[in-house]
């Protein structure tokens, strides 16, 4: 009897044990009656932290569609929070007033909690800038495909956790991590995630972790241009971290990697990331001795390639292109680094739902280029950049034309009677010529009919007739398999009876950006013109105020430059403005740009 009454105890004890584990699956909705204990859609809960509050451990909670004007707060739970659709299930703390509330949208503490298929809002309002969206205190809490919105910090980790497939757009800071323990190495993994910051104060970070081991792989980090501040990655510990198959755009610099006093127990991986259009430096390390290993990774636009601190680093196998200063600072030479275009499919700032493609093209010199022992996921030799290595994806090279060809000019020698044709050089690696077009009339159709010439250089002489003429002419570029970009803009060459040549092109008002930028004591600046017009190109302090106009005069219609020298100046962003003045006084266009000098 004994015997039975024991067995009937253990069984009920796993019964109702299995019951705890499982937990309820409860329901909210704004169409629901809102009746304990929210087990039905029908009887869902009208309020998220109202069910919560309600929920027992191990519960699940499926949102409806709706936006919940609330802020949550959940404590010493296991609770799995899933909306039926990430785009229209809305946490909104936005105006909620309360002293907590002020600051943080989602807090969690115990857990493990999973929040999934949300979007989260919280905007900043009157001087409240430290407002997040999600503050995880311990648990190995875990997001994913969530969505945060209009923030000053998306989600702060404390002591592990995850953040997956995550959209993280208009946020000051996106990711912070903190792993606080003398005793416990705490372990983040943060991947798969869209990350797009705009900065509301000086200095702003894409992903930070300070202390643990950290996984940081496969995320998308961009920042404006014309902020050019901040840090896209910025990691600090004495343990492993892991950095790969990240793209980083814009940023003062794409990655900081820095341990603490001590010894270092392991290792700082940066490999197979794409780096790019960073002010100052795409990786900074070392300010205590502990070993980085940096591979596979290509590195364009930046202001400086790779830049210690004093400690060395293990690098090979990166490649650097269109660097603005010096390519390694403090650091030795990678015995199999290149400098090459690394020929994207489409070079351009990353933003929600844009068409940027960082994909390589067929015959990219990045192809096959990574170190031999590091295999992409199709099993062969690494790529290098984001998509390379066994995080990266297989998919088909694309065999695409060179850029357009761009800054065409033409000047006409009277005493030779040539046309001089010069033009800024295609990056593309498999260029193999430039085909030059001529035609009498305007607005001219390229054919092999009308082609003058070939060149592999960026400059070509034609030679005209005696007497009056118009001619016309463009410019393309093409590869080693025969692909041809589309025409430049058209330039026209106009030589009348008294043998006076006007030169005229299809222009718009535009201007570029400066190049070099960064740059070092010198950069040009470069601009079309529609029309004929009066120029001036003025110079300011980031704070707005003239220091010098640096040019001034009548310019023709077409593409125009001008090269400033800095020298003497401290280093810093400054910006540039273009006015240009049309017939009878009357402004006809007005741009700004930023540019920084970097000594």
């Amino acid at each position: 009897m004994l015997k039975q009454v024991y067995f009937m105890s253990i069984v009920f004890t796993l019964f109702f044990t299995a019951i705890n584990i499982c937990g309820e699956i409860r329901y909210v909705s704004k169409t629901g009656s809102s009746t304990i204990p929210y087990t039905t859609w029908e009887t869902a809960c009208d309020s998220l932290q109202k069910c919560l509050q309600y929920c027992s451990s191990n519960d699940t909670v499926y949102v409806d569609r709706g936006v919940y004007k609330e802020a949550l707060y959940l404590k010493d739970k296991k609770i799995t929070v899933i909306g039926v659709d990430t785009d229209e299930c809305i946490i909104d703390g936005t105006g909620i007033n309360g002293i907590f509330e002020k600051y943080v949208l989602c807090y969690l503490s115990g857990g493990p909690v999973i929040m999934e298929n949300l979007t989260f809002k919280k905007k900043i309002v009157e001087s409240y800038y430290y407002v997040y969206a999600i503050v995880s205190a311990d648990g190995n809490n875990i997001i994913k495909n969530c969505k945060i919105d209009s923030t000053y910090t998306g989600i702060n980790l404390y002591d592990g956790g995850s953040v997956n497939n995550t959209i993280l757009n208009r946020v000051n800071e996106g990711i912070s991590l903190h792993g606080y323990s003398t005793t416990t190495v705490f372990q983040f993994n943060i991947k798969n995630n869209i990350l797009f910051i705009v900065p509301i104060q000086a200095y702003s970070k894409g992903i930070y972790l300070h202390s643990g081991t950290c996984d940081i792989n496969n995320n998308v980090l961009s920042i404006p241009l014309d902020e050019n501040n901040g840090t896209g990655i910025e990691v600090a510990g004495n343990d492993k971290i892991s950095i790969k198959n990240n793209l980083v755009y814009g940023f003062g610099n794409a990655i900081i990697s820095t341990s603490y006093y001590g010894s270092p127990t392991d290792t700082t991986f940066i490999i197979n990331n794409t780096l790019l259009n960073s002010v100052r430096s795409a990786v900074a390390i070392g300010n205590m001795p502990k070993l980085f290993i940096i591979k596979n990774n290509i590195l364009a636009h930046n202001g400086k390639g790779l830049y210690s601190y004093g400690y060395q680093g293990k690098l090979d196998y990166n490649m650097f292109y269109n660097t603005h200063g010096v390519l390694y600072t403090n650091l030795p030479t990678g015995a199999h680094d290149i400098i090459a275009d690394p020929m994207f499919v489409n070079d351009v700032k990353p933003s929600l739902g844009g068409d940027y493609d960082f994909r390589l093209q067929m015959y990219s010199p990045a192809i096959d280029r990574g170190d031999p022992t590091i295999l992409d996921a199709d099993g062969s030799r690494s790529d290098l950049g984001m998509y390379g290595g066994p995080l990266g994806v297989k998919y088909d090279y694309r065999d695409l034309p060179p850029k357009l060809v761009t800054g065409l000019t033409a000047e006409y020698d009277d005493f030779e009677n040539i046309v001089k044709l010069k033009w800024k050089p295609s990056g593309a690696a498999d260029l193999r010529k430039y085909k030059i077009y001529k035609d009498l009339n305007p607005n001219f159709t390229i054919d092999s009919t009308k082609q003058l010439g070939q060149t592999t250089d960026t400059l070509y002489c034609d030679t005209l007739n005696k007497g009056t003429q118009k001619i016309y002419y463009k410019v393309t570029a093409e590869d080693n398999t025969g692909n041809e970009s589309s025409p430049s803009a058209e330039i026209n060459v106009t030589i009348t009876q008294n043998e006076e040549t006007v030169i005229t092109g299809s222009y718009n008002y535009e201007l570029y950006q400066n190049y070099p930028n960064p740059f070092n004591p010198s950069t040009t600046i470069s601009y079309s013109l529609k029309n004929q017009g009066e120029v001036r190109i003025k110079l300011y302090t980031i704070t707005g105020e003239l220091i010098k106009t640096l040019q001034f005069g009548i310019k023709n219609k077409g593409y125009n430059e001008t090269k400033i020298d800095m020298t003497g100046y401290t280093s810093g962003i400054y910006l540039y403005r273009i006015e240009v003045t049309g017939n009878g006084k009357i402004p006809v266009f007005n741009d700004l740009k930023k540019m920084v000098y970097l000594k």
